[in-house]
């Protein structure tokens, strides 16, 4: 005999197993198994996949009982936390993401459930290793970080959207990307911490995820300076001096806008150029090597377009040359493209040679580090 109630987990599978079609059994039901489950040390693949088929049941044929959704996507964190995420088969964590952004999308003003859903897919294995639809889950996302203000769920939005921005095709950065909206709360994540000169996770999440929506994607670079965000990152560089990490991912994004020829003129500033001149000297090869890249790209306008500052472009030229010389050959991939088409420009025959060497230093280094998918990808097969 299998008794139903909530008095321990057993009960309450039971009654979760007889009772789907009663929202407020269910719905107590996960109440209680929520608190059991915070305790849970070892994978109860079982659990979940109950939880899972009633979470399916309150979304299609029961109604949209927002009540079972709360609570199950409560549950669905604890149970796929940590450790216990990786013993859980990536098809049934497929089929849980997809009723998640389901919820998500029926009910995008309550705060608690739309944390729930950023706990729940805050997770490595999750976002690594399961396939589901990262663009709807990346736009419902954003829309839950624009949406709502609290520190933790910037993090985890931001966090979320550092990882598959960088698995999305370019149409698709360049949908989310161009949204002013989203480009705004992201830089607006960032202007806080530049006024309260704080580096912490949510920036260096935040600069991953623009500068992956803005790699090859001109809308998004087009928002991202019509929002200030090339003056915004010109001070993050002088207030985190000597922050590598904070230092790669702004100039990566930078060196994306510099890839783009109607754009990069934007970049053109007397107080920007001294910045690039003095990381360009960095100890550090990433940093070097996108502000190497940066110059490599406004130089190649010719001299007409830097008349506006006082820097002679021949002099610039000159002192790219060197520092690309003298990088070391690095241990491991450094910088990962979509591409070969940014360097083309570069190497057209009536550009400087120092450029040209830059391009042909970093696609040397993709080829060598990255072999594989060099030879595989279609994009770095046709450029």
């Amino acid at each position: 005999m299998r008794v139903a109630g909530l008095a321990n987990t057993e009960q309450i599978e039971v009654t979760l197993h007889y009772y789907t079609n009663r929202s407020n059994y269910v719905q107590k039901a996960m109440y209680y198994l929520f608190q059991d489950s915070d305790f849970f040390s070892i994978p109860r693949p079982d659990i979940f996949n109950l939880i899972v088929d009633r979470m399916e049941a309150h979304l299609g044929m029961y109604g949209h009982v927002f009540g079972v959704q709360m609570a199950a996507t409560a549950c669905l964190y604890n149970l796929t936390r940590a450790e216990l995420c990786k013993h859980i088969h990536p098809h049934d964590l497929r089929r849980m993401v997809k009723l998640v952004l389901l919820a998500m999308e029926k009910f995008p003003d309550e705060f608690q459930l739309q944390k729930n859903s950023l706990l729940t897919l805050c997770s490595d294995r999750i976002l690594q290793d399961v396939t589901f639809e990262r663009a709807r889950c990346a736009r419902l996302v954003l829309g839950t970080l624009c949406g709502f203000e609290d520190v933790n769920m910037n993090r985890m939005a931001v966090a979320i959207c550092s990882i598959l921005a960088s698995k999305l095709t370019t149409a698709e950065t360049s949908e989310l990307g161009s949204n002013p909206i989203h480009m705004r709360k992201m830089l607006s994540l960032i202007v806080r911490r530049v006024d309260t000169g704080i580096s912490d996770m949510t920036l260096t999440f935040t600069l991953s995820a623009l500068w992956n929506l803005t790699d090859e994607s001109i809308g998004p670079c087009e928002v991202f300076l019509e929002q200030g965000g090339h003056l915004l990152y010109v001070k993050v560089l002088l207030l985190f001096k000597g922050n590598t990490q904070l230092e790669t991912k702004v100039l990566g994004l930078l060196n994306n806008i510099a890839e783009v020829i109607h754009l990069r003129h934007r970049l053109l500033s007397n107080d920007f150029v001294l910045v690039l001149l003095d990381v360009l000297q960095s100890e550090s090869i990433d940093v070097s090597f996108f502000a190497a890249g940066i110059l490599a790209h406004l130089t190649s306008d010719g001299d007409e377009a830097w008349k506006s500052i006082p820097f002679s472009r021949t002099d610039i030229l000159n002192l790219l040359y060197p520092v690309v010389r003298s990088w070391p050959i690095p241990n491991n991939e450094m910088v990962t493209y979509r591409s070969f088409k940014p360097f083309f420009p570069l190497l057209s025959t009536d550009k400087d040679y120092q450029g040209q060497y830059w391009a042909v230093w970093a696609i040397h280094h993709v080829c060598v580090k990255n072999r594989d998918k060099c030879v595989s990808n279609d994009n770095f097969k046709k450029g």
